[in-house]
């Protein structure tokens, strides 16, 4: 029987499987993920609270993912035509987050990469798609399907962090999908093209835009966002449960709609239907999208939930973290941060406690307020903004708020603080 099972092999779960274990030295720890692993994904900035939990958690994983910082000067910015526009000199909002600590901006899969690395080996295992779970007062059973057939695994506590459109928060509360920001997402990582020469730039601008960062080893990572209407969410995949397509051929086939289309006819439907979004814009820009590897192109809706929704993030011996328990708007950039800082304090709750309710319930009372209040504020300016109303900056909530000025405890593991 396992001391734990996380659901989701994202930042937020490996987080929390590195927090559990360092916290309770010995503690069986099994990370559950339905994909492999790969490039793919984003770019995102960790705010300095965010650095500071992955500090308190374990400093070396600090230490490794700042070698993946991609540190840019300045973003080029363009319009729809491909004209250049005006820069304004220098990133006053990116100084003055400097200045409460250290700010990266890194690759998704380079945060998840350095996390899976540095887990005991046989922790993470890929091909487990969730089921379902039963509780009993001796723990957990979860079900999840594999290429073998369904798999059941008992632990003492089941902690879901797969994501905004969580299957275990719906088995766990039942309250239904996230709501749509009608924007639409495509994404990938891709090797650079010979003669590509921005490093950081942008083309459009607010609500319709298509963004490209140069990562590590000669990568890129571009990024494209639309306007997309509601009742077309089924093209896009929408109504799926994860955002990254899983190019698993049946399954997936069937939730995107279209049959039983194989992996690269799903994944070049996504750069059709990106490029029909874009058609009017630079050639060479399309001429990225077009050339991607279909296999690496994710496609989805952009989605939040109220705070309001959001006061539960444990109950009996299961526990949501990240964007499973308090799924925000793209205001503040703090979704990693705010993950890292469950993983830091559900990882405290559970050295003190043990893998059992009374630890999820710790963990509950801890970071309800705190990460609710992050939740509120990203709602309040995605209000803010899409009435046109004038309010603070992201940068000033942060800083106002405190947000990015948290500090973090380091993790004492169970042992030590017994002895003490």
């Amino acid at each position: 029987m396992m001391d734990a099972i996380v659901v989701g092999g994202g930042p937020s779960g490996l987080a929390t499987a590195h927090a559990v274990i360092q916290a309770r030295p010995g503690a069986r720890v099994a990370v559950m993920e339905r994909s492999d692993l790969r490039p793919r994904g984003a770019t995102f900035g960790v705010c300095p609270n965010g650095m500071r939990a992955l500090e308190a958690i374990r400093p070396e994983l600090k230490q490794a993912l700042m070698q993946h910082h991609c540190d840019y000067e300045q973003r080029v910015i363009y319009d729809r035509t491909g004209t250049r526009m005006p820069s304004p000199p220098g990133d006053s909002g990116k100084t003055r987050i400097l200045q409460h600590g250290e700010y990266i901006q890194v690759a998704w899969h380079s945060l998840q990469s350095t996390l899976a690395e540095a887990l005991p080996p046989g922790t993470l295992h890929t091909g487990h798609r969730f089921l379902g779970y039963s509780e009993s007062s001796g723990g957990v059973a979860a079900q999840f399907e594999t290429a073998q057939g369904v798999r059941t695994i008992e632990a003492g506590v089941l902690i879901g962090a797969d994501g905004g459109q969580s299957a275990v928060r719906q088995a766990l509360l039942g309250d239904g999908p996230p709501q749509f920001l009608g924007m639409a997402i495509w994404r990938a990582v891709r090797p650079r093209p010979a003669g590509w020469t921005d490093d950081h730039a942008v083309w459009g601008g607010i609500g319709q835009s298509i963004m490209v960062t140069a990562l590590q080893g000669d990568l890129l990572c571009w990024q494209a966002f639309r306007p997309w209407p509601a009742d077309k969410l089924h093209l896009i995949g929408g109504r799926r449960q994860a955002y990254i397509q899983e190019n698993d051929g049946g399954s997936a086939a069937q939730q995107d709609g279209v049959g039983s289309a194989s992996p690269s006819e799903l994944g070049a439907e996504r750069i059709r239907r990106c490029l029909d979004a874009f058609n009017e814009w630079p050639p060479h820009v399309l001429d990225l999208v077009a050339t991607t590897d279909p296999l690496s192109v994710t496609e989805h809706g952009q989605f939040f939930r109220d705070p309001d929704t959001c006061q539960a993030y444990a109950r009996g011996c299961v526990a949501l973290v990240g964007d499973a328990a308090h799924l925000g708007t793209p205001m503040l950039s703090q979704g990693c941060s705010q993950a890292l800082e469950d993983a830091l304090e559900l990882g405290r709750a559970i050295g003190q406690f043990g893998p059992t309710p009374e630890a999820l319930a710790a963990y509950e009372a801890v970071r309800v307020p705190a990460a609710s209040e992050v939740q509120r504020w990203s709602f309040k300016l995605l209000r803010q903004f899409q009435q046109g109303q004038p309010g603070p900056s992201e940068v000033d909530v942060n800083i106002d708020q405190g947000f990015i000025k948290r500090q973090h405890a380091p993790l004492v593991p169970a042992v030590t603080a017994r002895s003490g």
